[in-house]
């Protein structure tokens, strides 16, 4: 086989190994060694397309970013309305969430906890969010009083929600905090009422 196709075959192995192991055993306790092991690969492969365990995990959790990201892009209707466009996206992270418990707790709770650059990668992810989101401020006629910070804010208590159940191992409730959340994230927008409303309605949704 070609080089090239064997060494991004190597890297993909190597980055979904770390996936799972950060996952399964945390960010402090996955070595290289553990790494290169689950890959498959011997440990010179691993410094041929990293210098660190650090780097690798980085490139994970870009690359679980920037495959979400492609979700979203494919599966979100720009032509809906707002509040719906929101509703369905929160109901994709959630699948996502649920589908790919590994490259979740990678995102959501080891990158908190694996150093600096994770913790910056884990900023930019919310904020990556944030202007959909805002969009939703031309619906509340008093938007100049919200905080600029508002939605990031929200996004963070978003994925807080989500990192209790990871951390507790509480995966079957994930599904569930749907309408919770749209709750919190539609209120300051279109009002209690109208975000009760789209609550209930996803929660009549996941009992039909």
């Amino acid at each position: 086989m070609p080089p090239d196709f064997v060494a991004q075959n190597q890297r993909e192995r190597m980055l979904l190994a770390t996936a799972e192991l950060v996952a399964e055993r945390g960010y402090q306790k996955t070595t290289i060694e553990l790494i290169s092991k689950t890959a498959r690969v011997a440990l010179s492969t691993f410094y041929e397309q990293f210098s660190s365990k650090e780097e690798c995990f980085l490139a994970a959790l870009d690359e679980t970013v920037a495959a979400a990201a492609e979700v979203f892009d494919e599966l979100l209707d720009g032509e809906d309305a707002w509040a719906d466009q929101i509703a369905s996206g929160l109901e994709i992270f959630l699948e996502m969430v649920v589908n790919e418990p590994a490259r979740a707790r990678l995102c959501i709770v080891e990158s908190q906890a694996a150093g600096g650059a994770a913790l910056a990668r884990y900023q930019a992810m919310l904020e990556q969010v944030a202007p959909k989101l805002r969009e939703g401020r031309i619906h509340n006629p008093r938007a100049g009083r919200l905080p600029d910070g508002l939605e990031v804010a929200i996004i963070g208590g978003l994925a807080w929600l989500v990192h209790q159940r990871l951390v507790a191992d509480r995966d079957d409730e994930i599904k569930g905090l749907l309408p919770e959340m749209l709750q919190v994230t539609l209120t300051p927008y279109v009002g209690e009422v109208e975000a009760g409303r789209a609550a209930d309605a996803a929660q009549a949704r996941a009992a039909a």
